[in-house]
Parts: C-alpha cells; structure tokens; sequence
C-alpha cells in the first residue's frame, strides 16, 4: 500500500449539464461501517490500540490483490490544503477529517471526483467506514463498490457481530446493516417556499435527517443541503437501497414542483434575483466561495427554468468543486498562505469564463 502524497484525482474536462435531475440531485454516497471483533470503539481505545487496528486494516489490504493499490493518507499529518480537497470531492466530513492520531484515509487510486471515489476511513467513531461516492444517483451502482470492498476484507478480518443486533457499531443508530446513504442535493426553490418546513418533516418523518452541506447546524449555503438515512436496523441492505432511490425521486419531484409555484407566484421577484446574481458574476473582480455559491445557485435555478438564457450552461456541482479554495491552490499551484484575495479574484475568473458567452460586454 502506497502512503499518499498531495491527491490530485482524475478530472474530466466538465460536461455542460442539462437541466433536470443532474442539478438537483447532485451526488450521493454510500457507506458501510464495520468493527474489528475484540477491538474497543475508536473513541475508547488508546493510541496503541487505534495504530494496532490501522496496521491490521492496511495489512488485510496488502493481502489483497484488488485492494493492494489503494493510497494511505494519515489524516493526523496532511496539510489544510489536502484534507479541504478532501471535503470539496465528498471524500470526508469535517469532523473526520480533524487532525487525529491513529486516524488515515484509504483512497482507490484512481478516483475521480466526477465519475466514483472509492474510499476506507480508519479510526473515525467506528474502525472502518467504506464508502463510495458518485455523481448523480446511482445508488445501487455506489451499493455494489462498496459492498465488493467488504466481501474482499472479510476473509481477512473478523467483524463484530451479534445475531440479533446486526453488525456492531459505535452509534447505535448504525446497528444492524450498518449501511448508511447520503444525498446532496441542490434546492433552491424549496429553500424558500413555505412549503419547506412541511418537506423536512416529511423527511424527518420517513427516517432521514436533513442539513445544510457545509455546516452541522441549520445555516445553508447555496441552497445545498446533505440528506441522511438514518435507521438500518431491522431493514435490509436491498431495502435501504430502494427507499432511498425512491426517497431521490421524491425529491426531485417536490423541486420541480416548487419551482413551478415560485414561477406562477413570484416570476417578477425571482427573475430580478436571478439577473442581480448574473450582474455580480459579470462584473465582480473578487468573489468568496460563499458569494459565488449563492450566486451560481440562483444563475442554475435560471437556467433550468428557462428565466435566463444569455448564459452557458454548466454542471453546477462540477463548478461549485471547482472553484472551492482547496480546488484553486491545487490547480493554481498557489502556496498555502497565498492572500485570499488573489483566490477570491482567480475565483471571479473562473466564473466568467465558465458562464458568460463568448462576445460578452464586460465594459462598465
């Protein structure tokens, strides 16, 4: 096994979207927890034990023929710079990605953060977390990598198990399949329709928990919000998987059919938002991440509704990757304590350059 340096995954020249599904439903990902027998939770073991787990995880990867490529990351050690990428590509979630000792990231070599990233967190609440992510919603397709990965350790490894309660894990929410499927998902109509407290209940009601992507509390940024599973006990891994595919759909529906009420109540106010946002993307010189986000949200929303069309077409999910601080430093080959204002003006360039026409007047 390969410890890792800087990761720089596979990236496909981005594809201009279409409007629809792919817009709104931006990714998912699928985990699979798993426990070593005899070995304490992560958050009760003492350093020794959590570099004893983490040895016989990678040993068991050395062992194995298709996993033996995947990089280590000791995700105690990497600089800001790697561990923001890592979050930007959907690879980890702030709290995991904190610096702790005896805590790594196993990454498949050849990852793409627009096609599939498979990946192994070690030593986060529970020994292993399996995970695959993809854009779009393949579910089932992410169930499948995940699921190979599984079958390829279990040979080597004892997982902790009881018969009644499933596999063993450190939150008891994750007992049973312990699989667990996340959603991110663009909604900017629903965001603001009066309709959006009954859509979380709704949510909250069928065993999923809902949140802001870029924060644990309530706050969301650019409309973009990270849809959990919450419940795997008593359910199997077939059945997870198709409620949450049907769970898609249902939002994709209740956009859709936002959008269209924001349209036949508001078209006036949405559309002078909608052009505010495309007159700051124009002009502005210098962008922050949560500026441009928010403003590349309401341009999507335009173009998807068919509001505005002086504009490219774009994957909004591709772009909001693209222009994260992590993605410019490491495109850019900026340094660590680059001043935020030549990001924020390399930011501002991306944009007009991904969004406005050719021939665009950018005269003032």
């Amino acid at each position: 096994m390969n410890s890792g340096d800087l990761f720089q995954p596979e990236i496909e020249p981005p594809e201009e979207g279409p409007s629809g599904a792919g817009n709104i439903i931006l990714a998912i990902r699928v985990t699979l927890i798993r426990n070593l027998l005899n070995h304490c939770f992560p958050a009760f073991s003492k350093l020794r034990e959590k570099y004893a787990v983490l040895n016989i995880i990678r040993e068991a990867f050395d062992r194995s023929k298709i996993l033996r490529g995947y990089q280590c990351f000791d995700l105690s050690s990497i600089k800001r710079e790697q561990r923001d990428l890592f979050f930007a590509d959907y690879l980890i979630d702030p709290e995991a990605g904190k610096k702790t000792k005896g805590r790594a990231l196993l990454l498949h070599p050849k990852t793409g953060i627009y096609k599939k990233a498979n990946s192994v967190i070690i030593n986060h609440e529970d020994h292993l977390k399996i995970q695959c992510a993809m854009e779009g919603i393949n579910i089932s397709g992410a169930y499948e990598e995940v699921l190979a990965v599984e079958r390829e350790l279990e040979p080597g490894l004892e997982f902790a198990f009881d018969r009644e309660l499933g596999y063993l894990t450190a939150d008891p929410a994750n007992l049973g399949t312990a699989l667990g499927i996340s959603l991110m998902v663009h909604l900017p109509a629903l965001a603001i329709s009066p309709g959006v407290s009954e859509f979380i209940n709704n949510l909250n009601n069928i065993g999923c928990s809902i949140r802001g992507y870029y924060s644990e509390s309530q706050e969301v940024t650019g409309n973009l919000f990270l849809v959990n599973s919450l419940k795997s006990l008593g359910r199997s891994e077939e059945e997870i998987v198709e409620e949450m595919h049907a769970i898609c759909l249902n939002i994709l529906e209740d956009e859709q059919n936002a959008r269209k009420k924001l349209e036949q109540n508001d078209l006036l106010g949405i559309k002078d938002n909608i052009y505010r946002s495309f007159g700051l993307l124009k002009y502005a010189r210098i962008l922050s991440y949560e500026e441009a986000f928010e403003l590349l949200s309401l341009i999507r929303l335009g173009l998807d509704t068919g509001i505005i069309g002086s504009v490219n077409g774009f994957n909004f999910y591709r772009l909001i990757n693209m222009i994260s601080d992590a993605r410019i430093i490491s495109d850019y080959e900026m340094s660590d304590n680059i001043d935020e204002d030549v990001i924020d003006m390399k930011r501002a360039g991306i944009i007009r350059e991904k969004i406005l026409k050719k021939g665009t007047d950018l005269d003032v």
